[in-house]
């Protein structure tokens, strides 16, 4: 059976000179979702290719979809990607009418109803896919003796197998729901083969590292905390999974041997929730004498003195924090279970063990009011980050306690993401403009060279200004 995985491409922004959709985002990381499955697959004795298309373009897909015959295809689906995964799920349709699609990811899993409704998507994997690819793949097999896929749903031929979603009779039907996964050494290391390295560059490497080969590597899944803000404590139903210290070692040694790869992003959403894995993976770095320079994502509560050490002792030169606010009134608006004492210790250890802590910021959550925003910008001035803070504006996403309070605030409906239209920002207290006012006001307190950027482009407070003037004016003439 011939197996095929797809990452859609990427959807076009709009250049600011033609206004024109003909500016394709950078490459930052690659999709190791379907690199994941792939090896998975493989392993069972399937094949199974891949490709991230995020810069293909339509004729290219197509001639790639008539040319592969595969038996099954496979297609990712992010939110921010949604159109144009379902405009690849319809292009596969239309060429390939015999052949099931298969569509995972986070938006898939939270409106399997919306993906399945225009018949282009023949089953939904919800959740995390790599047991649940593989069983379909054997049931769906040449010569297991099954109908179509159409037939297989209607003799309930799939009812057996957990965490798929289909239409039976013009209703969805959920199976019952895959456990999500305990031990995460049982699973292969994602396939690389199909990648070209130094195509994928994300813009938080320092200039000094950016020419080194590097990619990111997840040791865990999940979180256990419960971010208002945030679908992955729902997407992985609550639960932390890890992988041990020398699994993650082994991955990284044949990284190293077979790719050249000199830096590392460990962009697993909590990295450091256990002390000693943590401490674990840095002797096995050192152990194995791994040259490598490398950063982490993980949470001001979940470090330590002595862990920090071992970071710093095994390559890791920056650690990333989701601050968020330096306010504790919207620390407890979102739910983030830690206090601004806590950040300032955290920031406190990690210049200490001669690391970059550096931070994620955010404006516009319930309760936000320039006076938040001062006091974010007085804790970040006392903490002193390596770099300049990532600072974003709230945006309402599906899966997210946050999403749940928008459409109680009828700020969205599930309809909208029926729509190609970007998520929205969190509009419940202040529009659009505001919001953008808010994230200049932090800006300019916090990193001058992000807010002269933002005046570069003519995002100050007399553009604002003029657009009040200009709404009430228009106003008045109504």
């Amino acid at each position: 059976m011939k197996i095929l995985l797809l990452a859609p491409p990427a959807t076009r922004l709009m250049n600011p000179a033609t206004f024109v959709a003909d500016l394709l985002p950078p490459k930052t990381w690659v999709p190791l979702g379907i690199a994941s499955l792939a090896s998975a697959l493989r392993a069972d004795g399937f094949t199974a290719d891949y490709l991230d298309l995020h810069g293909y373009d339509w004729p290219f897909v197509e001639a790639l979809l008539t040319g592969s015959d595969p038996d099954l295809v496979g297609i990712s689906c992010f939110t921010f990607g949604r159109g144009n995964a379902m405009r690849l799920a319809a292009l596969s349709k239309r060429l390939l009418p015999d052949v099931p699609v298969v569509m995972g990811g986070p938006h898939a899993t939270f409106f399997p109803d919306q993906v399945l409704a225009d018949g282009n998507v023949d089953l939904v994997a919800m959740g995390e896919g790599e047991v649940t690819m593989v069983e379909l793949a054997r049931r769906l097999a040449p010569g297991t003796g099954l109908r179509p896929v159409p037939e297989c749903v209607r003799n309930r031929e799939l009812d057996d197998i957990r965490g798929i979603a289909f239409l039976r009779d013009g209703s969805v039907h959920l199976t019952p729901a895959r456990e999500s996964a305990t031990d995460l050494d049982v699973f292969p290391f994602p396939a690389y083969d199909a990648f070209e390295l130094a195509e994928y560059k994300s813009p938080e490497i320092p200039p000094q590292y950016q020419s080194l080969p590097g990619t990111h590597v997840m040791t865990s899944r999940g979180c256990p905390f419960k971010c208002e803000f945030c679908s992955v404590n729902r997407f992985f139903k609550g639960k932390w999974a890890f992988r041990s210290p020398g699994n993650v070692a082994d991955e990284l040694e044949k990284l190293v041997a077979d790719l050249g790869v000199r830096h590392v992003y460990f962009s697993d959403d909590l990295f450091s929730l256990n002390a000693q894995r943590t401490i674990g993976i840095c002797k096995e770095i050192l152990d194995r004498k791994l040259d490598l320079v490398w950063m982490a994502e993980t949470r001001v509560d979940c470090v330590n003195e002595e862990m920090l050490g071992w970071m710093r002792k095994a390559g890791c030169y920056r650690v990333y924090y989701g601050v968020e606010s330096g306010s504790p009134r919207i620390l407890r608006s979102i739910n983030k279970g830690f206090t601004t004492a806590q950040v300032r210790r955290a920031f406190r250890m990690t210049h200490q063990a001669g690391m970059e802590p550096c931070c994620f910021l955010m404006v516009g959550n319930p309760g936000e009011t320039p006076d938040t925003i001062d006091e974010t910008i007085e804790l970040i001035r006392e903490i002193r980050p390596g770099t300049s803070p990532i600072i974003g504006i709230t945006t309402i996403l599906p899966g997210t306690r946050q999403y749940a309070l928008s459409k109680r605030q009828g700020l969205i409906s599930d309809d909208y993401w029926r729509s190609d239209a970007a998520p929205p920002l969190y509009t419940g207290e202040y529009d659009v403009d505001d919001l953008i006012q808010l994230q200049i006001r932090l800006a300019r307190g916090v990193c001058p060279e992000v807010y002269e950027e933002m005046r570069a482009l003519g995002l100050d407070d007399n553009y604002f200004r003029l657009r009040r003037m200009m709404g009430s004016r228009h106003d008045r003439t109504a």
